[in-house]
């Protein structure tokens, strides 16, 4: 074959395999729907979350970091975080301190706040796609604001997302509002940002009790709210009508 003619074929094949390839690059929107209907219809599952939070948009100056779990059973969300254990049911959401010995009782409200971790749907409706990006199996899809005069409290994110599965592999939240660090000369604001990670434990035998509302809190006669008799020691903090 003649060289030109077989480097033209050569060339050619390279720009359709890179047309291709660019042509099958889902947008922020596509991904992210489809993330919010994995964890709308999955079950169960139980994972490892990491929160770190760092002074500055850019760099490696971590100044806080902790570790919690999350787990799903049907259609209850258990969050343990920080000593607080907040159970989301299709009703209501609590949040139990032991060490207060409190249990604060809401319901569940579309106010445009992110409701757990795995809640995109905040994404979907306030942000755009900024730049999407491939590494290894995971799609890296970095939004901003639609609308910078919406008060909310990232004004940027960034979502790592496993193209395989459309879990949620980190999140990169970029904090609207500067944050109080310490510093040798005393608290200074500063811009900031929290990481989120989220590794799947090990599968292990389901727990052996579905978590119910009853369990924790009663409605009664005209939606009056009382605790459980397990939690009869607890303080009660209705939220309804906040």
């Amino acid at each position: 074959m003649n060289r030109k003619i077989k480097h033209f074929i050569n060339v050619l094949f390279l720009i359709v395999s890179c047309t291709s390839i660019y042509g099958q690059q889902p947008t922020a929107l596509e991904t992210l729907s489809k993330v919010e209907a994995y964890y709308k219809t999955i079950k169960n599952f139980d994972f490892d979350v990491e929160y770190k939070m760092y002074r500055g948009y850019t760099g490696n100056h971590l100044t806080e970091s902790y570790k919690g779990t999350m787990y799903k059973n049907g259609n209850v969300l258990q969050v343990i975080i920080l000593g607080s254990e907040v159970l989301q049911f299709p009703e209501a959401k609590i949040i139990i301190n032991d060490k207060n010995k409190t249990i604060s009782y809401s319901k569940l409200m579309q106010n445009g706040t992110q409701q757990t971790p795995v809640d995109i749907s905040l994404f979907l409706k306030f942000y755009k796609e900024s730049t999407t990006s491939f590494v290894g199996n995971t799609l890296i899809h970095e939004m901003i604001l639609k609308n910078n005069t919406i008060n909310m409290p990232y004004n940027r994110v960034i979502m790592y997302i496993n193209k395989n599965t459309y879990a949620l592999e980190k999140q990169v939240l970029f904090l609207t509002t500067k944050v109080p660090f310490n510093g040798e000369k005393g608290k200074k604001d500063d811009a900031a940002r929290m990481e989120i990670s989220f590794k799947q434990k090990p599968k292990q035998k389901p727990k052996p009790k579905p978590l119910k509302l009853k369990d924790y809190v009663l409605i009664g006669i005209n939606n009056k709210i009382s605790l459980s008799k397990a939690y009869s020691t607890y303080t009660l903090i209705d939220q309804t009508n906040l």
